[in-house]
């Protein structure tokens, strides 16, 4: 996108669409047909459907049909077709859960940091060839 292309899509955005491009959220909250329970900090979100599908980016959603549904759902609901930003939060693991960086660099262990680091970049690597 143009510079001036975006300067003028930042003028039709309302305050609220600002924020929310700011917002990052799980992917269950697209999926909720696929959820059987929700909880932690999702149960207690309180979006509007205005609120999410002004969202900028979403966590964890995997697989080509997957991602195409949320998009277009998204796109169908977005006022000014701003797409989504899909995102993986690979660093403590993707598919294994593994120890914070924190904890693993506190293990002055560099071939343990290295290994983790190794599958999650397999695993990583194995689930975008899915998509």
């Amino acid at each position: 996108m143009k510079e001036e292309k975006l300067y003028q899509l930042l003028e039709k955005m309302t305050l609220e669409e600002k924020i929310g491009q700011l917002v990052q959220v799980a992917g269950e909250v697209f999926l909720m047909d696929e959820v059987k329970v929700t909880t932690g900090p999702l149960a207690h979100l309180n979006l509007s459907e205005e609120m999410l599908y002004n969202v900028g980016s979403v966590l964890n959603i995997m697989g080509t049909e997957r991602v195409r549904k949320v998009q277009e759902e998204y796109l169908s609901k977005n006022r000014l077709k701003i797409p989504l930003l899909f995102m993986a939060d690979i660093i403590n693991g993707y598919k294994t859960v593994l120890p914070i960086p924190l904890a693993q660099g506190c293990s002055w262990d560099e071939k343990v940091v290295y290994d983790c680091a190794k599958l999650s970049m397999k695993e990583a690597i194995v689930a975008r060839r899915r998509c």
